[in-house]
């Protein structure tokens, strides 16, 4: 399409949708063969898509003009693509020129939600590698989360604390140092009313038995106030419904 658009075939012209489509068809293989470029062929076909759009916006064309659902796939592909060195910085990479477009170039529709800040954190709560190569992960879910806080479109969800406790686990070497932030972080949770099931399970991995019993009284999650679980999504509230379902039928049988 993209050749015959080049050669003058005004017949045949991608536009958005058309890249939308592209990308959106090469999930099945990011999902399930990770390392195998998925991500790094969306990244270029959303690059072409941005180049055709400011390009021909200047003509008063605006057919290419890209939208936050393209970003946010672009961006979870790179969350997924854990065998790519460096993989947390390509996601993030995405969502500043999200941002940037956004901003600089007035593209309402390229406005960013949580859905990306979340998969960047994710990305960078997935990085393997030296304890330097870590912190700085951990470095950059940590500006993303703060960022994401600041902005009224991208406030943290159940999922955003629970990727950002699961970095606080595998990301920071200092036990110390993770029973800090985590208190910090299971304070803002439980205030925001946001403590899904995977919040609290990633939150138990990274703290000490201390600072778990001090922050839930030693108690299970059903069992924690449901103020501090309001806002979690009727998703995730369906999947601890069936998980409970599931133990308490574990414990009936003989």
């Amino acid at each position: 399409m993209e050749s015959s658009s080049r050669k003058g075939n005004v017949d045949v012209q991608p536009d958005a949708g058309s890249y939308n489509i592209v990308i959106s068809s090469i999930s099945p293989a990011v999902k399930k063969f990770y390392d195998m470029g998925g991500a790094r062929r969306a990244d270029k076909i959303l690059a072409r898509l941005e180049s055709g759009y400011l390009n021909g916006y200047l003509n008063g064309d605006e057919t290419l003009r890209p939208d936050s659902i393209i970003y946010n796939q672009v961006i979870d592909y790179w969350a997924k693509t854990q065998s790519v060195r460096g993989h947390f910085m390509k996601a993030r990479d995405v969502l500043d020129r999200q941002v940037k477009m956004f901003r600089e170039e007035k593209v309402r529709k390229c406005r960013s939600d949580v859905t990306g800040y979340t998969s960047v954190i994710a990305a960078c709560a997935s990085t393997y590698g030296t304890v330097k190569e870590k912190r700085r992960s951990f470095d950059m879910a940590h500006l993303t989360f703060m960022e994401s806080c600041a902005e009224k479109y991208t406030q943290p969800n159940d999922v955003t604390y629970g990727v950002m406790f699961k970095a606080v686990g595998r990301l920071l070497n200092n036990s110390d140092e993770q029973d800090k932030y985590a208190r910090t972080l299971f304070k803002l949770c439980c205030d925001d009313g946001y403590l899904g099931e995977m919040a609290f399970m990633r939150m138990k991995a990274a703290v000490s038995n201390v600072v778990y019993k001090e922050l839930t009284g030693g108690k299970m999650y059903e069992e924690l106030p449901e103020e501090w679980k309001r806002n979690v999504t009727k998703r995730q509230k369906k999947y601890d419904m069936r998980k409970n379902l599931a133990k308490k039928g574990n414990q009936l049988r003989p």
